[in-house]
Order: C-alpha cells, then sequence, then structure tokens
C-alpha cells in the first residue's frame, strides 16, 4: 500500500512511526513543518499543493498531528474514499486559555484541526490524557479515537547501558524554542531546584532560539546547573545523558505524553513528575508524582539511594510504550 505521512518528519516520534510503516507500505513523505510568519505563510501554500498530488497518488493518509496542513489532504482523502489517519496528542489539543496556548486559541487553526478530526477516518491519540482533550475540546464531534501510546525502541536504549553508570546528574531534556513552552514545560521550576538543592548537579538539555536564552539568563548565577543547547544527537549525546542521570524530571504545567520521561526509564532513571496531563500515566509508581518542590527534592535525594538493580523496575516498565506494541497496534 502506498501511504501519504504527512507530519513533523525530524521528531523522534514520527521516526517510529516511519520505522513502523515502512516495513510494510511505502510512504510518500511530506514535512508539515511550516515555520513562522510570512514564511510560514508561503511554506503552508506549497505544502498544501505537494499534499494534494501526493494524496491522489496514495492509497491511504497518514498524519501526525491536526494542523493548518492537515485539513485539505483529510478532506481530499474522504471525497476520494481513502482512509485517513491522524494523530492527536500535541498544540492540536492542548488548550491553556490564561495562556493563550494551543489550536483552539487560533480561530483559523482551530477551524483546520477540528474538522481535520471531524472528517478523517480514525484518531489515534497518544494517551488517555491526550483523548479525554480530544473529547473536551471538540464536544465530542470527531472521527472514532482510539488510544495507542508513542512508542521507544526499548532494547536498543537498554543495550546502551555502559558497563558501571555513573549516576551524577538531575536530568530534563526539552527541544522547546518559545518562551511560552519554556514554562508550560515546568523549566523555571527546574531551575529553582538545582538553586534550593545546590549540592546535586543539574542538566537542562536541549532548549534552543529564545527558551535557551532564558534558560542561560534564569541560570547565570546558579553554578551547579548546565545548561547544554540543542539539537541533541539522540545516541551520541543524549542517551549518554540519560545513563549519567540518577533522576529525570519533567515537571510540566501540561503534557500531552512526555517521550523523554520513558526513555530515560529505559536507561534506569528514577522518573519524577508532575500530577498534569498524561505524565502519571507513565511511570510505574504514583510514589513518583511530586505535587510541590519539597516531593521532587524528596525523590531526588531518593535517587541517589538506590543502586542499578533497583533500577531494573523502571527499565521493566518502560517496555511497556515498546515500538513493538505500537506496531502491532497501529491500523495500517
Amino acid at each position: 500500500m502506498k501511504i501519504f505521512f504527512l507530519g513533523p518528519l525530524n521528531s523522534t516520534f514520527v521516526k517510529n512511526d516511519i520505522y513502523i510503516l515502512e516495513k510494510k507500505h511505502i510512504l510518500i513523505k511530506e514535512n508539515s513543518s511550516i515555520g513562522r510568519k510570512f514564511k510560514g505563510i508561503l511554506n503552508l501554500l506549497v505544502i498544501t499543493f505537494r499534499s494534494i498530488y501526493k494524496a491522489f497518488k496514495a492509497d491511504a493518509l497518514f498524519c501526525w498531528f491536526a494542523d493548518y496542513t492537515t485539513l485539505i489532504p483529510v478532506i481530499l482523502a474522504k471525497l476520494l474514499r481513502k482512509r485517513a489517519y491522524v494523530v492527536a496528542g500535541g498544540f492540536d489539543v492542548c488548550y491553556i486559555p490564561e495562556m493563550n496556548y494551543g489550536a483552539k486559541a487560533r480561530k483559523f487553526r482551530w477551524f483546520c484541526v477540528k474538522n481535520t478530526f471531524k472528517y478523517c477516518t480514525q484518531i489515534i491519540a497518544v494517551s488517555e490524557y491526550a483523548r479525554k482533550m480530544l473529547e473536551k475540546q471538540t464536544n465530542g464531534i470527531h472521527a472514532p479515537a482510539k488510544v495507542i501510546y508513542n512508542a521507544i525502541k526499548t532494547q536498543a536504549l537498554i543495550n546502551s547501558q555502559p558497563e558501571n553508570p555513573e549516576r551524577k546528574y538531575v536530568l530534563t531534556v526539552s527541544g522547546t524554542y518559545s518562551k511560552i513552552e519554556f514554562y508550560i514545560k515546568g523549566l523555571d521550576r527546574f531551575i529553582k531546584l538545582a538553586y534550593l538543592l545546590s549540592e546535586r548537579k543539574f542538566v537542562l538539555a536541549g532548549l534552543v532560539s529564545d527558551a535557551l536564552a532564558i534558560a542561560i539568563n534564569m541560570a547565570k548565577d546558579i553554578p551547579n546547573i548546565e545548561i547544554i543547547p540543542g539539537p541533541l544527537s539522540f545516541d551520541e549525546e543524549l542517551v549518554p545523558l540519560y545513563y549519567k542521570s540518577s533522576a529525570y524530571v519533567q515537571l510540566s504545567i501540561d503534557e500531552t505524553f512526555g517521550m523523554a520521561v520513558v526513555e530515560s526509564m529505559a536507561c534506569g532513571c528514577l522518573p519524577i513528575v508532575s500530577p498534569n496531563g498524561a505524565l502519571p500515566e507513565l511511570i510505574c509508581d504514583s510514589s513518583y508524582v511530586a505535587n510541590d518542590d519539597n516531593d521532587v527534592i524528596a525523590l531526588i535525594e531518593k535517587s541517589f539511594s538506590i543502586d542499578e538493580k533497583e533500577r531494573d523496575i523502571f527499565v521493566a516498565h518502560s517496555k511497556k510504550f515498546d515500538i513493538q506494541i505500537r506496531e502491532k497496534n497501529l491500523p495500517l
């Protein structure tokens, strides 16, 4: 089968689905990342024309996220009686009105998103939380939806373990670039925690652009935190960081999944998450949900008291999100 695959092609979770689908199908790919301002408008027009052509050539459509670029291909697929699958689990279903964040905060973008969800064949939500947000934002007016968790290549991560990991860091990872996402990801809290826990070494890795500048400025007088700019090489930089870390911390205000939480568990990190979004769905024990800074600090200290054998529980739990499970459950 020929599948027109539309999405942000450089994202890890998108690459995983490409890896899965290319085993059985021929993919006709298109990068949906359009950029911003005038350049974004031009890119949207170009991508739309290319998408119309590619949709005619394909037997089915697979979109990662509903957005500006997905509405016309989805409607075209419906008119041509071709199946159209849409993965929901990001800006498309998030909505934080007080921060003007989410597709629903922008009228035209939301028009594209809600009608993509309405006219596609099936929606694949990346978590139970993402499915609930889909239901809430669309008032239940959408195509049939099912939850299939995002996936990692668990065994490859386990096989990357060094002989004697030196667990010396408290880590968080984010590839965000904007000011608003810097705060949504809770990165200001992470930097504050480094100040409060001065005897531990903190690492914030992956930021670019405005978010990176904010982090550098916020951390300039805190000697025990290292800011590592992105983008990062997954195998050469990120995986070794996981294995050098005792705890992985994610304190997002809103989160539809959390790939780095799952990846870090596969590498033996103790996960510490906020009670927000899908994060509690990802971890092996509710005791690793931190409701305040004191909880986070206590869990960080606990992480430095456990040995590699005790970390096997995190590794075992990460297999719940193995790529073979997603491969089995994807409808294509």
